[in-house]
């Protein structure tokens, strides 16, 4: 009987199913595409850790420049005992030739009653390998059993270099300076550059009060 006629005939190649190589060309797109996918997403997530990581440091350094500079700014004119208790040792000091960068007497710091100390501080920055490191004395004429509260600061540090201002308005890198013999003297401002193997350097100027 044969087919009626208006009606559509359909070849019997467009009736069949999916070859199997049909198959595998739409397994392998829809693979491609999944990689594609998660690669996008990998690097997202790369890229957002990244920023982290780089804000991370970003406060980490402001952090230690604040501190550095608030210890700066509250500098107090009181002389320490050495630690063989022999003499004095100055109220600010600094000598890049040390190991240790800076050396003060600092005053503004909150006390309690039984707290000898009072509200001043004596603090030493050191630079050690690459971290920079905010050393606290829990007394001010210390011995050389006293220990210090140790702090890293912040780490990947290649270089801290300290200029000092005196009245006569010269920049100097010591302090006292050669021709200074009070044990009280405090320069009139301090420049900060801190050197970091990522941002490169980092300058503040600091005022210190007279």
């Amino acid at each position: 009987m044969g087919h009626q006629r208006g009606e559509s005939v359909t070849p019997r190649s467009q009736q069949r199913g999916f070859t199997l190589l049909e198959v595998l060309v739409a397994s392998v797109i829809t693979a491609i595409a999944l990689t594609l996918g998660y690669g996008a997403i990998n690097q997202v997530l790369l890229n957002r850790d990244r920023v982290h990581a780089a804000q991370q440091r970003i406060d980490d350094l402001q952090r230690t420049m604040r501190l550095l500079a608030g210890d700066l700014s509250q500098v107090d004119s009181r002389a320490v005992r050495d630690v063989l208790g022999r003499g004095r040792e100055a109220a600010f000091r600094a000598d890049p030739r040390g190991t240790t960068l800076v050396s003060l007497t600092r005053g503004g710091r909150t006390s309690f009653a039984a707290d000898v100390r009072g509200s001043l501080e004596r603090v030493d920055y050191a630079l050690e390998g690459d971290k920079l490191v905010r050393i606290a004395w829990p007394v001010l004429d210390r011995t050389q059993g006293t220990q210090p509260r140790r702090r890293v600061l912040v780490t990947g540090v290649r270089a801290v270099n300290l200029r000092f201002l005196g009245t006569d308005r010269t920049w100097v890198t010591q302090w006292p300076r050669a021709d200074e013999a009070r044990l009280g003297t405090r320069p009139v401002a301090v420049e900060i550059t801190i050197e970091t193997d990522d941002f490169g350097k980092l300058l503040r100027l600091v005022e210190v009060p007279g």
